[in-house]
């Protein structure tokens, strides 16, 4: 028989309230040891979100002059973008399961490729407080005098992939770091007057979760589970290569997405939106500059041959003419491919209108990255392996390469978050109790 959990957080202190600006910055939640099993998929994680504009946390954004009116969060993230880590462990060993780093930077690609706009416009926007644009996030959650409740899942390989977990075998602890404010919250215009001060809180914080009591399990057993596993690097040049000895031996897939190095954890551009790499923006005025640096050629490698395909990936950018719009329909459909199988792909906010080359990433009022539609730009680089989500790709012992040529020619870095997806075994034993295979 099954029945819902609702468990509170474990380190909430007695105010009731935490916040990365007050010095609270990771959640524990703990679904102990039981005789049930656990249904992955059905964690929630609930709470009230207030937004605030002062450091005392007593007013609230408003549209009034003076009274921060510039203040913008991502519109495409809504609530998920609170969590920059999650980590799964054993709630009493505390051996990890799956912890993936960035985590705002992996929701903002695979957010607008899993979700069409319906979702955004009807579910996500309840649970989640995802909006269409930045205008409707705005005035019913950056300017909320009151609270806004969220009940998110958590996305991860772990989550997504239908198994169960034996609590008896496998108690489990839920660790959450928070996005700082100064990743969180950008300005609408680069000007940082009446934003420095921005701050969330979430109160009343807990998780849910399915269960079914009884647990039949064997003393000896596993389930396999597609983990991800997150990169960091930085993009500096025409020819730009990202090196990594992954240590996997099972990588069903890989993406990339894309943002100026200097618009991380800066409160007067989204370090969250995922765009072209892109030019300098003139350091006078933040409405100029920030053209898009193209991607003229991709080629995934392993131990320094491509693979799996045999050729470079080019665009269609056209350099003699610098307007073309388009979008690069190879690059963008390895993308979408590499975040969810084409025979698994249903529906998806990406489009023509926000995974093309026109516009800048800049403050410009009418051709700025803010104005973007249907969620924002949508732009990576992705590969997919193994389409049948079986056995995947050995690099336990290869290399792991993506080799790009571009127009980065100004010393603007670029960073560059890549995502693996590989298959993982949780394993338990009455003699080795509980290991992670990789």
């Amino acid at each position: 028989m099954s029945k819902y959990l609702s468990l509170n957080a474990n380190n909430i202190p007695s105010t009731g309230k935490v916040s990365f600006a007050r010095g609270n910055p990771i959640l524990t939640l703990t679904i102990g040891r039981q005789d049930a099993v656990l249904d992955l998929s059905s964690i929630r994680l609930n709470a009230k979100l207030d937004i605030w504009r002062d450091a005392a946390g007593t007013l609230h954004p408003t549209a009034t002059a003076n009274q921060a009116g510039r203040v913008r969060a991502s519109h495409k993230l809504g609530a998920f973008g609170v969590i920059d880590q999650l980590v799964f462990r054993h709630a009493e060993t505390k051996q990890v399961i799956e912890h993936i780093r960035h985590y705002g930077r992996f929701m903002s690609s695979y957010l607008p490729v899993m979700a069409g706009m319906q979702d955004v416009a009807g579910h996500l926007s309840q649970n989640a407080l995802l909006m269409p644009n930045y205008k409707s996030f705005r005035d019913s959650v950056i300017r909320n005098t009151g609270s806004s409740e969220m009940s998110i899942p958590l996305p991860s390989g772990l989550t997504l992939g239908g198994q169960k977990m034996p609590l008896s075998k496998i108690p489990l602890e839920i660790e959450i770091h928070l996005t700082p404010d100064s990743q969180f919250f950008y300005s609408s215009d680069a000007t940082l007057t009446d934003i420095q001060n921005c701050f969330y809180e979430l109160s009343d914080i807990s998780i849910t979760c399915e269960v079914e009591e009884g647990d039949e399990s064997p003393d000896s057993g596993a389930f396999t589970f597609n983990s991800i596993t997150s990169y960091f690097n930085t993009l500096e040049s025409t020819n730009s290569i990202i090196n990594y000895n992954l240590g996997l031996s099972k990588v069903l897939a890989a993406f990339v997405n894309f943002v100026p190095s200097s618009f991380v954890n800066n409160l007067a551009q989204d370090g969250f939106l995922t765009y072209m790499p892109s030019k300098l923006i003139s350091s006078a005025d933040p409405k100029v500059g920030g053209g898009l640096a193209n991607l003229d050629t991709i080629s995934f490698l392993r131990n320094g041959e491509r693979f799996p395909e045999n050729f470079q990936i080019s665009s269609v950018y056209d350099a003699s003419t610098n307007t073309t719009p388009v979008v690069d329909s190879q690059v963008i459909k390895g993308f979408l491919s590499s975040i969810i199988p084409e025979k698994d792909h249903h529906r998806s906010s990406a489009g023509p209108e926000n995974s093309n080359r026109n516009y800048l990433v800049s403050a410009n009022e009418t051709v700025g990255y803010r104005f973007i539609p249907d969620t924002g730009a949508v732009y990576g680089v992705g590969q997919l392996y193994d389409m049948l989500d079986s056995e995947g790709v050995n690099f336990q012992n290869a290399q792991f390469s993506i080799q790009m040529t571009n127009g980065l020619d100004d010393g603007n870095p670029v960073s560059a978050y890549l995502f693996i997806k590989s298959k993982m075994v949780v394993a338990w034993s009455s003699t080795a109790g509980v290991q992670i295979i990789m």
